[in-house]
Parts: C-alpha cells; structure tokens; sequence
C-alpha cells in the first residue's frame, strides 16, 4: 500500500497546515511505513523538500486536488492508495479502519469530501479516468464518476477525523 498526499496551495490559508502535515506524515510513516509516502505537490511548496526529505514528491502543475490525485494515482500504478488531503487531520483508528475495507472507500464529512480514500489496485485506471473527467470539479465529483460512469463498488463513510 502506498499513501498518496495531495498539497495544493489552498491549504496555506489554514492557519495550523503545516502542523497537520507534520503529524499526519508520522502518524502514517508509522502505520503504513516511511517508503510509501508520496506527496502530490504545487511550486508553492519549496519549504517541503526541506522540512520531509523522506516523501518522495510528485509535481503538481495545475495546483489543484484532482489534478494533484491524478498525476500520483498514475505514478502509484500497481498499489493500493491511501489519498489523503494534505490539511485534513487524520487518526490511526481511522486509518486502521480503511485499510481494512475490501471495495473504493472514501470518507464523507457533511456531505463533502472529509479528504481520505482508499482506491484498490483492480480500480486504480479507473479512478484515473474518473480524475481526467472531473479536472474542474472536485474530488467527490470524481468519486461519484467512478461510481455511476464506471459501475466500481463505492462506499461513502461518514467519518469523524478528530
């Protein structure tokens, strides 16, 4: 399993960013394991290859979330993937529980995307082409997308991420 971190440049509004990241990187080293982090990030992002030179990091040129999952679920080929929004404070509990699912699963908050999912390697093209269509929408755009376009299995979870 590999974990696919998704930083675009909105996340520097939030005040406590850099904070999450850092205790969502070693959380998820020490659950999945320091070799499985990837991070799908913008040019706005230099500061992060100093501060995690253990992520490896794929470019992000459009700066957006889809995009960014995109370009990483591409690169991730032949895993399965862990996505995790970059600002989105995560919990072992909750790790622990997705891993364990056997279908697409994705976290919901409030009707929205709560910024975790899991894709299985047998969807991972799929989810791809569900990205590519949904480059101006959102990430539960794309999710519905493989859902309803592709007939994947899809579980949205109410989660509670604090």
């Amino acid at each position: 399993m590999k974990v696919l971190l998704l930083v675009y440049s909105d996340l520097l509004k939030k005040e406590d960013f850099w904070e999450v990241f850092e205790k969502n990187v070693d959380i998820l080293s020490r659950v999945i394991g320091i070799d499985s982090l990837y991070a799908s990030v913008s040019s706005r992002f230099i500061e992060i290859f100093d501060r995690f030179p253990e992520i490896c990091f794929i470019n992000n040129l459009k700066d957006t979330p889809v995009f960014g999952a995109y370009k990483g679920l591409r690169k991730l080929r032949g895993n399965d993937v862990l996505i995790v929004d970059g600002g989105c404070p995560l919990s072992k509990d909750w790790i622990f529980q997705l891993i364990n699912r056997v279908n697409v699963t994705v976290g919901m908050l409030k009707q929205r995307w709560a910024g975790i999912a899991l894709v299985k390697m047998r969807e991972l093209d799929y989810m791809v082409r569900s990205l590519e269509k949904n480059f101006e929408k959102g990430m539960l755009e794309a999710f519905h997308t493989l859902k309803n376009t592709y007939s994947v299995v899809t579980e949205f979870l109410d989660v509670d991420l604090k």
